[in-house]
């Protein structure tokens, strides 16, 4: 078994005075999560087992702790099971392709004969990012492209390029994308980790009655802080709750507040956590939640239609400051700290970096990718375009179904104590958004891409993929 340290959001109150020694206390989830074939979707049954995030889930959707065992020996193990690309794999390409008809043939072959599908097929080919769709009507395909290489799996268990380290695309999440695309652009697809009112209530009315003074240890009181605030809910809307892709972007957007909070060392320089900033503030810090949301540049595409690409950071970290009540309801007020906005930009500049460094940032990009290409697909209508039916990819036609994972809906907290000069400070939270029909949706026109997808056209043969 295998566990490992997972990723998802933070919690943290009102700014509170005390005495002339003052603490900031920054409350979060840390977790452990143990890598288990009950996880395991058909998807992967071929031993392409991994970690998504280190999170691990129990039947009733409560994330908890895990002791690390065996780390290393698990980690031998998955890379004893992945060929990591070899043949036409093995190299490293500027723009693979990949027929969206044969990957849907394969699928339908996987699902009749009861074989696992191969891991370039699961792997896409080695892709590490979306960045070019093609649309052939005389041979009634689609193509996704983007630079590829050769896979293997990184310390924390992800798969990642062997070169670059950035995370891989898989195929089971471009399939939740396909076949959560309508949802997507009615809900969007967010998640959200939140204390409940009545959580907040409780660890206000403890902080109240709390003494402090010289050789006060604030370390001393979090037990019954944990107590007071219970779990913290897991909103996730716009995709299959128990999907692989659902547990990413939850995984991302709790890696990314324990940077803010100072829970764990950003693997780049550069990146000082949110508390760090606020260590000296002389007055009270507002309340701040942040989020990831989308990031692109408008879409460009050939005046014909038939070529598109994405460009741009992909992702943003966006703050807001908001207000609790007392009965704990929490309202946004349409307003940016100037620290709070700081840190997002900080964090939104080391996106790329991090995303090689702590490969849960570089998954989530690629899950933006998909749905992005999903959003363009539908919108456009480059099924009637190209004469595919993507009824496979959009989960109408039986075919291998992705991950049932255990859907993620309560979170225990924990807590860590920094000294503050401005009183205690419980800082909030964000999310992810994943607004992919808005980033669809803005276009311009690119007469180069034609050519380009004139030069890549498929050789004549029956190959899914080829660079």
């Amino acid at each position: 078994m295998r566990a490992h340290l997972c990723f998802t959001r933070l919690f943290c109150g009102n700014p509170i005075r005390r005495s002339h020694r003052a603490w900031a206390v920054g409350c979060a989830t840390m977790l452990f999560g143990l890598l288990s074939t009950d996880a395991q979707a058909q998807f992967f049954n071929n031993g392409v087992q991994r970690q998504i995030g280190g999170v691990s889930v129990d039947a009733d959707g409560v994330v908890r702790g895990a002791q690390v065992e065996d780390q290393a020996a698990v980690l031998s193990k998955l890379r004893e099971n992945l060929a990591g690309g070899k043949g036409a794999f093995a190299e490293k390409s500027k723009l693979r392709m990949i027929s969206l008809k044969a990957i849907q043939a394969a699928m339908v072959e996987a699902a009749k004969t009861g074989k696992p599908l191969a891991e370039e097929v699961l792997l896409l080919g080695g892709l590490t990012q979306i960045e070019m769709v093609f649309v052939y009507p005389d041979k009634q395909d689609i193509v996704i492209a983007g630079p590829s290489e050769a896979w293997t799996i990184a310390k924390d268990g992800s798969i990642v390029g062997k070169d670059s380290g950035r995370a891989i695309v898989y195929l089971e999440d471009l399939v939740t994308a396909f076949q959560s695309v309508d949802t997507a652009r009615t809900e969007g697809i967010t998640c959200s980790i939140d204390p409940t009112p009545e959580g907040s209530q409780r660890l206000n009315a403890l902080l109240d009655n709390v003494k402090t003074g010289p050789g006060f240890n604030p370390a001393s009181i979090e037990p019954a802080m944990r107590e007071a605030f219970g779990l913290q809910v897991v909103s996730l809307t716009g995709l299959p709750k128990t999907s692989h892709m659902a547990r990413i972007i939850f995984a991302a957007d709790y890696q990314m507040k324990r940077y803010g909070m100072n829970l764990a060392e950003p693997p780049v320089k550069g990146l000082p956590s949110y508390i760090e900033m606020i260590r000296s503030r002389s007055v009270s810090a507002p309340q701040s939640r942040w989020w990831m949301a989308c990031d692109y540049d408008a879409v460009q595409h050939s005046q014909d239609g038939l070529a598109w690409k994405l460009s741009g950071r992909g992702i943003k970290t966006l703050t807001e400051a908001e207000v609790v009540a007392n009965d704990g309801s929490r309202k946004q007020t349409g307003k940016k700290d100037a620290l709070a906005q700081k840190w997002a930009d900080m964090f939104t500049d080391k996106m790329d970096e991090l995303s090689t460094k702590d490969p849960i940032f570089g998954e989530l990009q690629n899950v933006m990718d998909t749905c992005v290409v999903a959003a363009i697909v539908r919108g456009r209508d480059l099924e009637a375009k190209s004469g595919l039916d993507l009824s496979v990819l959009s989960g109408k036609t039986p075919s291998v179904t992705p991950s049932n994972l255990n859907t993620p809906s309560q979170i225990e907290p924990q807590c860590s104590f920094l000294k503050t000069s401005a009183g205690w400070v419980v800082t909030t939270s964000g999310g992810v958004s994943v607004d992919s029909w808005s980033v669809a949706s803005k276009t311009e026109v690119n007469d180069e891409l034609a050519s380009v997808r004139t030069s890549v056209e498929r050789p004549e043969s029956d190959s899914w993929t080829w660079k």
